[in-house]
């Protein structure tokens, strides 16, 4: 199961509770010499906040709670509300822990909240499958205080490993000792509550939640302007970040970046017998990304030399004691 997961729990007395919620989703590399990185950050704009306990956070790999960090402090310190909303907003401090983005366009005002990771985030070993490791992280939300405003922005970030993320894959091509580079192909297959993928276990996690309404999933895949994009699928819009301005959020954005934007959003039809508008909410999202880069071979043929010589020190060692031991 590679598929993210979102839900929500109430309070037991409340039964008959929809919540309408919109999602963004950031995914952006870094790169290092033995091993990539990913960040994944997740914001949740839950459009009204009363009565919910927690948010559920599915990740289909391990999370370690050193590899969360929040988000909601980093955008209201940084002033990078327009930026990430992609909106011409006014803010004004409101009480500690919290930014009012004030309304716009008939768009209600919401609350920037900044987690205590400590406190109010809990994780939760999770096997996809018998061996494969996930984890359900948990936002405890019942304890904040609601004043006038109950529509309420949650973000953060999940850093992981890319050798634990069984949905990103490479394809090398190209690897000579007489090219000084090689063609890699990286092959992203994101999902977003994705229910026939699910283990039994965790659709049965699932179910004992609510599900979000979900009014729109924007989907934002970070990447190094040189490199190349072959995209299936949803439409696809792009443009160039300012690094003067990301460089407080991304760590080590020195290059150029561009910013792939993807989304769903609910249908919205007006129903002339009720006099109302009704919604086709977002039941899933996937997306299917294939990046293609030039590298240096240098690096890669280095660790195939040593590994090979590795290979043949180990190979005499284990052939020096069998002789010792048989005599020879």
């Amino acid at each position: 199961m590679r598929s993210f997961a979102i839900w929500y729990s109430t309070n037991d007395n409340i039964t008959l509770l929809e919540k309408k919620a919109t999602i963004h989703i950031n995914l952006w590399d870094k790169p290092h010499e033995d091993n990539d990185e990913y960040c994944f950050d997740f914001g949740v704009l839950v459009e009204d906040l009363k009565d919910i306990k927690s948010i559920f956070l599915y990740a289909p790999f391990e999370v370690n709670k050193n590899q969360i960090k929040d988000l909601g402090g980093v955008i209201s310190k940084n002033r990078l509300v327009n930026a990430i909303f992609n909106e011409n907003f006014t803010t004004t401090d409101g009480e500690p822990k919290r930014l009012v983005v004030n309304g716009s366009g008939g768009k209600p005002p919401f609350v920037i909240y900044a987690l205590e990771i400590e406190n109010q985030v809990k994780l939760t070993r999770f096997k996809r499958n018998g061996t494969t490791p996930g984890t359900i992280i948990e936002i405890k939300v019942e304890n904040i205080d609601i004043n006038d405003i109950s529509r309420y922005y949650f973000r953060i970030r999940l850093e992981a490993s890319k050798r634990g993320i069984s949905f990103i894959n490479d394809e090398i091509e190209g690897v000579s000792f007489l090219n000084n580079q090689f063609t890699n192909t990286e092959i992203i297959d994101f999902r977003l509550n994705d229910v026939r993928s699910y283990s039994e276990e965790l659709k049965e996690q699932f179910s004992k939640g609510k599900k979000f309404q979900i009014l729109a999933i924007h989907y934002l895949i970070l990447r190094n302007a040189n490199d190349s994009i072959i995209h299936y699928g949803k439409e696809i819009n792009s443009r160039i970040l300012e690094n003067n301005l990301w460089e407080s959020y991304i760590d080590g954005a020195d290059y150029t970046i561009i910013a792939y934007h993807i989304k769903s959003k609910a249908k919205v039809t007006f129903n002339p017998s009720k006099n109302e508008e009704e919604y086709v909410y977002v039941e899933d999202f996937s997306d299917l990304s294939r990046f293609q880069s030039k590298k240096d071979t240098r690096a890669l043929i280095t660790k195939y030399i040593l590994g090979i010589i590795g290979l043949g020190a180990l190979g005499g060692v284990i052939g020096n004691l069998i002789s010792k031991k048989m005599g020879l």
